[in-house]
């Protein structure tokens, strides 16, 4: 049976499971039973992980785990309703990559449809080959493998698996109008987790722009540097561009944090982890903004987000709040104010189930509808991030300018994102 080694890994803890099977024989009825009896061990270890650490384990129905085919039937069983849309399970070699490495397998670009129902691209991460065949941001996608894109297609299901080699014919549609066919094949793609970095004067001030992807371990090297160049620049404002991000790791969005608020944060509680009640009074901890060395020492964050702001961005956003001005521009945020912690099962898993609650100082959390925003403004996809005629970027620019706001009630959109397709750690990192 399976041995826990415990080890902490950042603010989250990662659990190694480890279970001893030998086997010698190789006739083919053993070879089968030993493949059931793994199945039924493993089932049995995600089972016993769920009812001890699982924040709604007291809610969870009473199951026979030696049934099901595999850990990820089990969850689906367990999986409390409709509040648990994050709980996943994943290879340990996938949730490393991201994490650690910040790669994953796929093409490296988001996509959303605009208000003609025209897919269009989001953003490209610097690495891929799409990116150096001059694809960027606003390229609408006309046809995927002569299909055309329409908004009842499902996107990641016509771009097939998650696999190297995996090919798909592309038909983009380019600003000017002139379309380009294309062929690429998935590869491991390298993220860049700071899309897009500039300083924009507007009147007396000088505004730091950053569009910020992904929380992984990489991102603190590319988050330094962005404060260097921002303090290079004397920037007086900054707005954080959290469109896309999906979250990652909680001790870069701590790290984030602090960098924007500096001394007027360090050492003031930037989050509170609560767990159930059978693992609260031994897990149940306050993280703390750091006092980094490099900051950007701002009074106030003026953030853009949408429904597609999730996780370790609203951590960011939420944990800001208590101790500087922080504004919402865009859309309210996805409403993800729980967390996971990750337990290795061996090398073939990695078990993330909902573990605890998050709160700022103020002890507010539970926003699962989202961070309310303050100003609705459109995502507008149809121009360059940076562009000061983009519209959340404007609508932030003139609260810079005038202090107040300009944009409409909030309207749902009509049109299902393709966010909304990817489910578990594809999630996270919100590309194709």
């Amino acid at each position: 049976m399976g041995k826990f080694k415990y080890r902490f890994l950042y603010p989250f803890i990662v659990v190694i499971v480890s279970s001893a099977f030998l086997f010698t024989s190789c006739k083919k009825d053993e070879e089968d039973d030993e493949i059931i009896e793994e199945r039924i061990v493993e089932n049995t270890e995600f089972y016993k992980l769920m009812q001890d650490w699982y924040y709604w384990y007291d809610q969870m129905p009473g199951v026979t785990p030696a049934t099901y085919a595999s850990p990820y039937e089990v969850l689906e069983a367990l999986r409390k309703r409709p509040e648990d849309r994050w709980s996943y399970i994943t290879s340990r070699e996938a949730f490393e990559s991201y994490y650690v490495e910040s790669k994953f397998i796929g093409y490296g670009f988001g996509s959303k449809f605009d208000q003609e129902g025209k897919l269009r691209v989001t953003f490209v991460y610097h690495s891929v080959d799409l990116y150096e065949k001059g694809v960027r941001r606003s390229w609408i996608i006309e046809e995927v493998n002569g299909t055309r894109i329409t908004t009842s297609v499902n996107i990641n299901q016509l771009l097939g698996a998650n696999e190297i080699g995996v090919s798909n014919d592309f038909l983009f549609r380019k600003p000017d109008g002139t379309l380009e066919e294309m062929t690429v094949q998935k590869k491991e793609v390298i993220m860049n987790t700071v899309l897009h970095k500039e300083v924009i004067e507007t009147g007396s001030r000088k505004v730091g722009y950053l569009v910020f992807q992904n929380f992984t371990t990489p991102s603190f090297e590319e988050l330094e540097e962005a404060v260097d160049f921002f303090n290079s620049e004397g920037i007086d404002e900054l707005i954080l561009d959290l469109r896309y991000n999906g979250g990652g790791q909680t001790n870069v969005a701590n790290y984030l944090g602090s960098i924007i608020g500096g001394p007027a944060v360090a050492d003031e509680p930037f989050a509170k982890y609560i767990y159930n009640d059978k693992r609260g009074p031994e897990q149940n901890f306050t993280d703390y903004f750091n006092a980094e060395e490099k900051t950007l020492n701002l009074s106030r964050v003026i953030t853009i987000a949408t429904r597609s702001t999730a996780s370790a961005s609203e951590m960011v956003i939420n944990g800001l709040k208590p101790f500087i001005d922080v504004s919402i521009i865009g859309n309210n945020t996805y409403g993800k104010p729980m967390g996971m912690n990750a337990w290795y099962y061996d090398d073939k898993y990695a078990f993330v189930p909902v573990t605890f609650k998050i709160a700022n100082a103020d002890d507010f959390g539970d926003y699962f509808e989202g961070l309310q925003a303050d100003s609705y403004v459109p995502d507008d996809i149809s121009r360059m991030f940076g562009d000061p005629e983009e519209a959340s970027l404007k609508e932030a620019l003139n609260f810079i300018e005038t202090g107040s706001y300009s944009g409409m009630p909030m309207t749902k959109s009509f049109i299902v994102q393709p966010y909304e397709h990817f489910t578990g750690l594809r999630k996270e990192i919100g590309a194709h």
